[in-house]
Parts: structure tokens; C-alpha cells; sequence
């Protein structure tokens, strides 16, 4: 048999090194004598190794436990229910004794004592378990800290002496504030329990002696125990601090929080506003310290500086009886006897005293004096509610002690108590209020309005129009208020304004490719990567729409500088059209402008409109609106001077403004392209380039659109009906799949403008007759600075100021009412009229015939459509030139 180890000899042998070798040794000879003793060493630090593992398993499960049950204390601790109760304890602490002194009699007094050991109990506990439970409360010196304060580089490089104590005060401070203000109106309870501290304050009453001077010297004394009683009793009122802060911790528990993202504020703190707003907590939690101790500081200082006026009648009449008794140690005369006897019968009768002593005479007269009926005795008083007295001569060897009934005094006292605790809580409620309210309204809530537009900015930077929502709201809050002029001026709300403004800037400077960049930059608040603006880019599906204005470069040289009047315009209208078609603006190049509709659902899953939510429908909308809105309202987008009006009628004769667009669907990486220096947020893709192929083509092809079949195909049908196929390629030679080109038909040589003039002239009519005004229109685009489109017809708009310089803004009318806006909206169904059901037939023969190969067929048929339309129809044009 193998040498067997138990338990305990085991343990022995793994604490000691020689042991364990003779259990190698003894092991390696049974095992027939290998002198490595390589096999039988692997088995014990297994075995080890198995209890290490053990012991950190126990380990973690300790502490995991140890958190968990700290989270459960503290979340107790911080319990409505909780707080409610050390609140009635504090209630209790702070009105106990005085409501005690007033209204209750001695035999009572037990009850209450019990009832302050209670709650001094229950304080210490309280104060125990923060210590435990809550970080930063008990904070434990760090040593370092104050070797690197005490250090001689510390002191030679300090600013100043005030700055180095600071400095090492804070490093030594044991605890935080709210420790030491738990820990001194804990044991301010003291004063309250006679077993401590009282008895030597009032049970040990107060001695005067000294011959002649001994009045003078009772009243020293008791003017300064009087003061220490008072301090003592004004150290109570620093439960009143504890009360406010049970008070705004439960105010603070029901204050709702703002999202997840804000972190933990520090224990030192009351924690009134939510986590979101550090600052704010930060700034009202030192306000609150300060209010607090100054008004402590008032309030336990003042008696320190007041000189006490104390009433010597008690003494000076003990004085006299005293020194009439004194008298009669030389002899006991009749007359002296009576002179004592009325003078002590004086005494008793215009004093409350209850009890006269006298020590030390030997003359044979009675030692105590008999006090009248009525009054009460000293076991019927509490300690509080006596005063004890006591003159002698200047060796001590005769002395009278006299007790004195307060109760008047006392229960006075108590009242003025129970005033001055109620007055010091409403003055640390007014003064909470009035230091922090205008704090709180002029920096803390402008802060957190910052915080509060950083925090959606970066949560959805295109969601939500705010680049002047801060400043209407503003300047409406101050219309009602009458304060417009006075907030004005104050810097946090220059900063609001632009944050807003800042906010707005990069809407219309990143768009919505650049949503993300915002977003994830934003979030960004510390480390090496706070502005992370390249990396990875992201796939996305998504229509694109490439728009160029026609002659733009001819344009050009005749409007000079005014041709950014003339680009804006158009992108006015534009813009604002993809926009409330759910459409997002993406480059603006010069003459050429991409727009991008993203397409969430993964192409693979779409099996009708609605699971794309109509983004084909909406772009082909905005392209064919954009361009009636355009010809409608020429006399906007060539509102120049007349020099540049003259030069370019001149060159360009009947000159409209016309663009040309490519519509197509695929996948591209979305993303910041560019450095550090200059960025810009896009799109890349060959699904891009091909948009901007497709609007190249439209030239070609004599049409204004010009569209994909992938993008064809995510049409609805009410949006098909008004589309042809306009040709079959090839995207590259020897590809054998074709792909199929469409455009949609839309005649824009009707005279929209004439059109919009006639409903005018109508809608002008109408309000003559009604004496009714319209309602302008108030909506705001999603990456415009400016509400854009809600400019009256009449002249009653925006001014320029409100445009950017662009004029008067047209008002454009959007529907959204997809599909059934193809049949309903009155200028799309027009500009497509003219290519009627006729045609379209004439049109689809000849496109069978041309992709079958029967093309003298294919030639016949584009004929007719080219004689039907006048000769000008584009596609037709270009389909004979290549069968030509």
C-alpha cells in the first residue's frame, strides 16, 4: 500500500517544505526507486492546483455576494420607505426634548429616553452601513497622496500657504461631508441622555464661594456653562441638514432619468437632478453645503459672541440670609435670631426657592428651612427644571445651598427652542431656494438644455429639426415673460444658440450619410479616439438619384456671381421636395446633385411596395415634381439683375431652366472619405456611377428622366403605367444579359407658370369674396436652416434674411399619398397626357419588333410615334438614328 495521507497531515505537509520533500522521497522508493521522482511530484500539484482553484472560485463567490448584498443595503437605504422613517426619527430628534419639557410630566421621562436611545441607535446603524455599503462616504486617506502633498517639491512649488493646507486637508479628510454632518447630529443626541453628559452640566449644579466676591464669581460660571449648554444645544440643529437631505434624496428618487448613458454620480453628492446633468448636481450639491454650514456656523457662533444677562436676585438674597447667619456664630442673640429668621422668611417668599441647606454651623438653630405649601418638591422636578445655589464663606467651613424652581424658565426655553428649530428650517428652505434658483435657472438649466440637444444630436442627428427650435422656444418663453431684452445678453444662451446653430451645420454639411459620423463622434468623450472621423464605412442598399442642370457652363458665363443665386434656387426646390418625399441630399457638385433614398429592407425580402415604403415611387415623385415646380416657378429661379438677365437671353433666346435625371437601385459603402484635414460623408459604389451614367444618357435620349430596371422594378404599378422602356443594353461588351432602360413621360412645355397664375387670380377672388385670409403653410424641412417653404404667395412671407439671400420662397405643395398620387395629383397627370394610350401602344410594338430583329417593323412603328408627337419625341429620335 501506498503511504496514505489525511486530512490534516496533508495540510501540514503542504505548509511545510521538509515534509513535503519526505513525501516525494517516500513515494519515488514505492514506485521502484526512480531517483527523478518525476511521476509521483505531478500528483500534489494537481492537487494544489485544484484547491487554488477552489479557493479563487470561493473567492469570487465571496465577493459577488458581498456586492450583491452592499446593492441590496444601499437600494434599502435609499428606499421610500426607508428615508421616510429616519426622516420621522429625525422629526423626532430634532422637537423630542423640547415637546418633552413642555408637555409631559417626570414620570415620563423614561419613555422618552428609550425613544432617543432608539434613534441614536438607529443613527449609528445608518451611519454604519453608508460607511459599508456607500463608496465615498468613509473615504480612506491615500497615502501616496500625502506623501506627494508633504513632499519638499510640495511645499518649495506652492502658491501659497492657504493653497498647501488645502491641499492636505483634502488628502486627509477621513470622510465626506455628509459623513461628518451624520456623525455630529448623531451624537448631538448626547445632551439628551442624563447617563452621559447632562448631569455635569445641570445635576451637578454650580458652586459659588469666595466671601464678598462669590456672587460675582456664580455668575461667571454659570454665564459659561449657560453658553456651553447652548452650543451643545445648537449642535442639534445639524440634524436639520440631515433632514434636507432625507427630504431631496427622496425628491431625487422619484425624479425620472433620462436615458442609460449618464454615469453615477459620487456618494458626497444629494444627487437632485438626474444623471445626466453632472453639472447641475455638482453646483447645487456645494450650494447646499455651503448654505448649510454657514447658517450652522451663524447659528453656534452667535451665542459664543453675545454677552449673557444673568439675574443675580437669587444670589444677592442668598447673600444677605447667608451673612445674617454668619452673625450669629459670635453669639445667638434674640434680635440677630430675628433678623435672620425675617430675612431668610423674605427670601423664601419672593424667590421659587423649594429648598434651603445650610453645612457647617454649630449654633444649634435648625439646619434646614421649611418651605410653603404649593410648591413643589425635588423629587417632583426633573434635573432640567432646578437650579442649585451654593455660597460660603472663603475657607468653606459655613455654606447655605439653595434649589431653585425653573420649570417657567425651562418650558420657555423649550418653546423658544421649538421656534428657533422651526425658524432655522424654514430659513434653510429659503436659503436652499433663493442660492440656487438663480443658479439653477440662469447656468444649471441652460447647461442641461446643452447637454440635452448634444445627447438627441448624437442619438438621431437627423431626426429632429433643432437649429432653431432652442431659440423660438426662447424667444417665445421671453414674449410671455417680458425678459427678452434681459436674456439676451447672457452668455449660456449665446451657447444654446450655437449648439443649435452648430447642430444644423453639420445636418446640412454631413447629411444623412454623415448621420453616423455625427452620432459616433459625439458619443466619443475621452481617449485617443475623441475624434474618430475615418474607418470602415457601411454597407447600405439604397436608391440613387444623380440630377444636372442643362447648360450649366453657358449659364455660367453670363450670371457671374450670380450663378450661386441661380444653383441655391434650384436646389431650393429640389431639396425640399426629396426631403418631404422621406429623400435625403447628398452631394452638391456644381451643376450636378445627388440624392439618395435608403432602402432598409434587405432587396432579397421585398416582395411588394409597401416593404420598402414606396422610396421608388417617392423618387421618381420628387424628380417629375421637382421639374413642373421648376417650370412653374421660372421667374423665381431667374430673379437676376438685369445686366446678367440681358446677357443671357442674348446668348441662350427663350432660355428655361432644365435638368436632367438618372434613377437607379444597388448597394454602397457609406462613410467619410477624405483626412483629417477635409471630409467628406458619401457614398461609394459603382451603383453610383451608374445614376450619373443614366443622367448622362438623357441627353441621348431626348428625355428628362432616365431609369433602371432594378429601380423599374420596385415601381408600383400606378407608377409603371406612366413609364415606357425606352431601350435593351448591354452594361458591358459580350455581356449576354441585357438590361432594360425606362423613362417616364412628362411634357414640359406646358405653361405651368400661366397654370399657377390662373389659380391665383381664382384663390385671390375666392378670399374677396369670404374676407377670409389663408393659413400660411409652417412646415420646415429636414436639413434646411430655415423654414424654406412657408412663404406667403402674396409678398407676406419670409424676407431675405430668412431665405439666405435667395427672394421670396415659393410655396411648394407635397402629397404623400402614395400610390394614389399618380391619378390624384392634377400636374402629374398633365405632364403626361400628351404621350396617351395610342401611343404607348405604338411604342411597345416598336420596341418588340427591335429586340426580336424585325426592325423595318421597329422603324414603322417609331414613325408613327415621331409624326404623333410632332417629331418630338427623343427616344423615338434616337432609336432610328441607331437602326439608321
Amino acid at each position: 500500500m501506498p503511504p496514505q495521507l489525511d486530512g490534516p497531515s496533508h495540510s501540514q505537509h503542504d505548509n511545510n517544505p521538509s515534509s513535503s520533500r519526505h513525501r516525494h522521497s517516500s513515494s519515488s522508493s514505492f514506485d521502484g526507486g526512480e531517483e527523478d521522482g518525476e511521476g509521483p511530484r505531478k500528483e500534489p500539484l494537481h492537487e494544489s492546483d485544484s484547491e487554488i482553484e477552489s479557493l479563487n472560485q470561493c473567492k469570487q463567490t465571496a465577493i459577488s455576494t458581498l456586492a450583491q448584498t452592499k446593492r441590496l443595503i444601499n437600494k434599502f437605504l435609499d428606499s421610500n420607505e426607508s428615508i421616510t422613517f429616519m426622516s420621522l426619527i429625525t422629526v423626532y430628534a430634532l422637537y423630542g426634548d423640547d415637546v418633552r419639557m413642555i408637555a409631559f410630566q417626570p414620570n415620563v421621562d423614561m419613555v422618552f429616553l428609550a425613544l432617543s436611545a432608539v434613534a441614536f441607535a438607529f443613527f449609528l446603524l445608518e451611519i454604519s452601513l453608508l460607511c459599508w455599503c456607500k463608496q465615498g462616504y468613509l473615504r480612506r486617506p491615500d497615502l501616496n497622496a500625502i506623501r506627494d502633498v508633504c513632499s519638499m517639491y510640495a511645499w518649495t512649488s506652492r502658491k501659497s500657504t492657504f493653497d498647501w493646507i488645502s491641499g492636505l486637508w483634502n488628502v486627509l479628510q477621513p470622510g465626506s461631508f455628509y459623513f461628518w454632518l451624520d456623525l455630529i447630529s448623531t451624537f448631538s443626541m448626547v445632551i439628551e441622555m442624563p447617563w452621559l453628559f447632562q448631569s455635569s452640566f445641570r445635576g451637578g449644579g454650580a458652586e459659588r464661594g469666595g466671601g464678598v466676591d462669590s456672587t460675582v464669581d456664580a455668575g461667571a460660571q454659570a454665564a459659561n456653562n449657560l453658553k456651553v449648554l447652548r452650543i451643545l444645544r445648537m449642535v442639534r440643529l445639524v440634524r436639520l441638514a440631515k433632514l434636507y437631505k432625507y427630504v431631496s434624496t427622496k425628491q431625487s428618487s422619484n425624479t425620472p432619468y433620462n436615458g442609460d448613458s449618464a454615469a453615477k454620480l459620487s456618494s458626497d453628492s444629494l444627487d437632485i437632478f438626474p444623471p445626466g446633468s453632472h453639472v447641475g448636481a455638482e453646483m447645487s450639491d456645494r450650494t447646499t453645503k455651503k448654505v448649510i454650514v454657514g447658517i450652522l456656523v451663524m447659528l453656534i457662533g452667535i451665542p459664543l459672541l453675545q454677552a449673557d444677562e444673568l439675574a443675580y436676585r437669587n444670589e444677592f438674597a442668598m447673600k444677605t440670609v447667608f451673612e445674617s447667619r454668619m452673625q450669629l456664630l459670635d453669639g445667638v442673640d434674640s434680635n440677630e435670631v430675628n433678623n435672620w429668621e425675617f430675612a431668610e422668611s423674605l427670601f423664601v417668599e419672593s424667590t421659587d426657592c423649594i429648598d434651603i441647606t445650610y453645612s457647617g454651623f454649630n449654633d444649634g438653630l435648625v439646619k434646614e428651612t421649611i418651605i410653603p405649601q404649593g410648591r413643589p418638591r425635588i423629587q417632583e422636578l426633573r434635573i432640567d427644571e432646578m437650579e442649585v445655589i451654593t455660597v460660603s464663606d472663603a475657607d468653606f467651613t459655613h455654606s447655605m445651598t439653595s434649589v431653585f424652581d425653573i420649570t417657567g424658565r425651562v418650558r420657555e426655553e423649550a418653546i423658544l427652542g421649538i421656534l428657533l428649530t422651526t425658524f432655522v428650517i424654514i430659513l434653510l428652505g429659503l436659503g436652499m431656494v433663493s442660492f440656487t434658483k438663480d443658479v439653477h435657472n440662469l447656468v444649471i438649466v441652460p447647461i442641461e438644455h446643452m447637454i440635452e440637444l448634444v445627447r438627441e444630436i448624437s442619438e438621431n442627428p437627423l431626426g429632429k429639426d433643432l437649429s432653431f427650435r432652442t431659440v423660438d422656444n426662447n424667444n417665445n418663453n421671453n414674449n410671455n415673460n417680458n425678459n427678452k431684452q434681459k436674456d439676451d445678453g447672457m452668455e449660456t444662451t449665446l451657447l444654446i444658440r450655437t449648439i443649435s446653430k452648430i447642430a444644423g451645420l453639420m445636418r446640412v454639411g454631413f447629411g444623412e450619410a454623415g448621420a453616423d459620423i455625427i452620432g459616433k463622434n459625439l458619443n466619443i468623450t475621452h481617449g485617443a479616439d475623441a475624434m474618430n472621423l475615418l474607418g470602415t464605412g457601411r454597407k447600405i442598399h439604397s436608391i440613387f438619384g444623380f440630377c444636372d442642370v442643362r447648360q450649366f457652363t453657358d449659364t455660367t458665363e453670363c450670371l457671374q456671381e450670380e450663378v450661386m443665386l441661380f444653383v441655391n434656387r434650384i436646389a431650393h426646390i429640389l431639396h425640399s421636395i426629396v426631403v418631404k418625399c422621406d429623400g435625403a441630399a447628398n452631394k452638391n457638385i456644381g451643376d450636378a446633385f445627388l440624392l439618395t433614398w435608403k432602402v432598409k429592407t434587405d432587396p432579397q425580402q421585398i416582395t411588394s411596395c409597401a416593404d420598402h415604403n414606396y422610396a421608388a415611387d417617392k423618387a421618381l415623385y420628387s424628380f417629375v415634381k421637382t421639374m413642373i415646380e421648376m417650370s412653374k416657378h421660372e421667374d423665381f429661379l431667374c430673379n437676376f439683375s438685369p445686366r446678367a438677365l440681358a446677357e443671357l437671353y442674348e446668348r441662350m433666346p427663350g432660355y428655361k431652366c432644365r435638368i436632367g435625371c438618372g434613377l437607379h437601385f444597388g448597394w454602397a459603402i457609406e462613410g467619410a472619405i477624405g483626412s483629417s484635414k477635409k471630409i467628406d460623408a458619401s457614398y461609394i459604389s459603382p451603383h453610383v456611377n451608374m445614376s450619373e451614367s443614366l443622367e448622362g444618357k438623357t441627353k441621348d435620349y431626348g428625355v428628362p428622366i432616365l431609369m433602371s430596371e432594378p429601380f423599374y422594378k420596385l415601381l408600383s404599378p400606378e407608377a409603371a403605367a406612366g413609364c415606357r422602356k425606352v431601350d435593351a443594353i448591354k452594361k458591358r461588351e459580350g455581356d449576354a444579359v441585357t438590361t432594360n432602360l425606362y423613362t417616364y413621360d412628362v411634357d414640359l412645355s406646358i405653361d405651368y407658370a400661366h397654370e399657377e397664375r390662373k389659380k391665383k387670380e381664382t384663390m385671390k377672388k375666392e378670399r374677396t369674396r369670404t374676407k377670409k385670409r389663408p393659413v400660411a403653410a409652417n412646415r420646415k424641412t429636414q436639413f434646411s436652416l430655415f423654414e424654406d417653404d412657408g412663404a406667403d404667395d402674396e409678398g407676406k412671407g419670409k424676407n431675405d434674411n430668412s431665405s439666405d439671400g435667395l427672394g421670396k420662397l415659393p410655396r411648394i405643395r407635397i402629397s404623400n399619398n402614395f400610390p394614389q398620387v399618380w391619378n390624384s395629383d392634377e400636374e402629374i397627370v398633365q405632364a403626361r397626357a400628351f404621350f396617351n394610350e395610342q401611343l404607348r401602344s405604338s411604342w411597345e410594338m416598336a420596341m418588340s419588333a427591335y429586340i426580336a430583329g424585325d426592325y423595318e417593323n421597329a422603324r414603322m412603328n417609331l414613325n408613327d410615334v415621331l409624326d404623333s408627337t410632332d417629331g418630338k419625341d427623343g427616344p423615338a429620335q434616337h432609336m432610328l438614328a441607331k437602326l439608321k
